[in-house]
This record gives C-alpha cells, structure tokens and sequence, in this order.
C-alpha cells in the first residue's frame, strides 16, 4: 500500500489552490454541522457518500477549515496518478485485494490509535455513485477499523451537488452527530454495518428534503 507522508507546508500551499479552484467551479462550500466535528477529545473516523470526485477536494476544505490533522483513503490506482495527494494525507486501499485491503485497515486503525487529534475519512461505498441510489452498499473496512480502534466518534456525513439560481453549482454538505464507540458498545461487523447504512441514509435523505423544501438556513459556506 501507499502510505500517507504529510506535509504542513505543502497543505498550506494546496489549501490556497484548493480554496481558489471550489470559488471558480462551484458558487459555495455550504456546510452544517460543524460544531459536530469541533471539540474532539477522540479520533474521527469521518464516513461519506461518495457521489462525485470532488467530494474529496470538499473533504480537504472543511477538515482545513477546521484545523484537524486529517488522513484520507483513496484507491490505490487514483492514489499513484495523483501522489501529491499523500502530501496531503492520502493513503491507498486495493480493495479486490483482501490482503491489501486489510494492510490498509490496519493502517488506518493504527493513525487513529496513534493521537486522539486525528481524523480518517473513508469512502465506504468503494466507488463514485449516484447520490440518490438505494440502498447504501459498503464495504466492510469502516467496521473492522471501529471494531479494532474500539474508542473512537463515527461521523456520517452528505454530500450534495445542487444548482440554486445561479450560473455554478453549489456543494452542500452535511455532518451529523457522532456515533461513540467503545469497547462496551461495539456489536459484531454485519450489525454496525447497517448502523452505518442506516445512519447516512437518513443523514442523506435529510440533506435532499432540506433542499427541495429550500431549509438552508443552517449551513455557512466555508470559502
């Protein structure tokens, strides 16, 4: 696997380019829930709908925003077209691969282990799918890494990529409460999977009824 070898210069040099290439493709960064990823006392472990490549540029800004140290899996075969990306954090999973898959799990469970401070996102979906598909199918990574990591906040979050009577699109983005888990709470993989499922359908489906109903008076927009 690829590992991760971030660098603060170079996420300060690529958050100016980052925040300048979101203002000239997208009109906002619109984002609630913020105060859901403030205050951490122990690692994030963020999970995402995965709907469009940007969403990992979005992930990049809001976690900037907020200052967290921050850490991204990505597939393998992204990861060496785009290497600068393990400056920022990025590290790789070939998920056919179930020895690779599991190195990269382990790594993962290892970087949110290391500092309460840290964050991973992870796309458990596997792939770019439409963002009103049903039912959610995941992988099961985001599961062992709970079950191995045991104190940890699991975090779902929504993307969503609307136009809204301007001429660029606007992302919004949705982070709901966090799940704590411990060693006392964690259930088998198969039952926290569908905790996970169940939990960012609902944070999804609510993001598009807010929007159709035009309820957006609760994001701020970040760039």
């Amino acid at each position: 696997m690829l590992e991760a070898k971030k660098s603060v210069f170079c996420e300060k040099i690529f958050a100016i380019y980052n925040k300048n290439l979101i203002r000239r493709k997208f009109h906002a960064l619109n984002v609630r829930g913020l105060e859901n990823l403030q205050n951490q006392s122990i690692p994030f472990l963020i999970y995402a709908n995965h709907s469009s490549w940007w969403d990992g540029l979005a992930a990049f800004q809001i976690c900037y925003f907020l200052q967290l140290d921050s850490f991204i899996m990505m597939e393998e075969k992204q990861l060496k077209n785009l290497q600068f990306f393990r400056r920022l954090g990025a590290f790789s999973i070939i998920r056919e691969n179930p020895r690779e898959a599991f190195e990269s799990v382990e790594y993962a469970v290892n970087l949110l282990k290391s500092n309460s401070r840290k964050t991973v996102w992870i796309f458990p979906q596997g792939n770019i799918l439409p963002n009103d598909l049903r039912p959610l199918n995941f992988f099961k990574g985001l599961s062992h890494i709970v079950k191995k990591v045991k104190n940890c906040a699991v975090v779902p979050l929504a993307f969503r990529y609307e136009f809204l009577g301007t001429f660029k699109p606007e992302i919004f983005v949705s982070v709901a409460e966090p799940i704590f888990f411990s060693p006392e709470t964690i259930n088998d993989k198969n039952m926290l999977t569908e905790i996970f499922v169940s939990n960012l359908t609902k944070t999804l489906d609510k993001l598009k009824k807010d929007f159709v109903s035009k309820n957006l008076t609760n994001f701020q927009n970040i760039i």
